[in-house]
């Protein structure tokens, strides 16, 4: 059989096609991995952000001025200074 025989060149074209289907297949494939990938990693991003909103009203909540002087008065006794109670030092 030789190179330029109609039956070895339609063997060549014949392995070309189906490498290249193969490959077609193989990529179409990997695509529809990686886009399921990437929507599971933005579901979890939404979650996280989601997250990090409550933790910052959270924090806000604990952390208000008015929490705070309210658990220094209940919990420690403390009390702001009246105005007589005031020392006020020179340099």
């Amino acid at each position: 059989m030789s190179l330029r025989s109609p039956r070895f060149l339609v063997a060549v074209l014949w392995l070309a096609v189906m490498g290249s289907a193969l490959a077609a297949v193989s990529v179409s494939h990997d695509c529809r991995r990686r886009y399921a990938r990437l929507a599971e990693l933005e579901r979890t991003e939404h979650h996280l952000q989601v997250e990090w909103g409550r933790y910052l009203l959270e924090r806000s909540t604990w952390a208000s001025p008015g929490r705070i002087e309210k658990q220094a008065r209940e919990k420690f006794g403390l009390r702001a200074p009246a105005l007589d109670e005031i020392v006020r030092m020179r340099p």
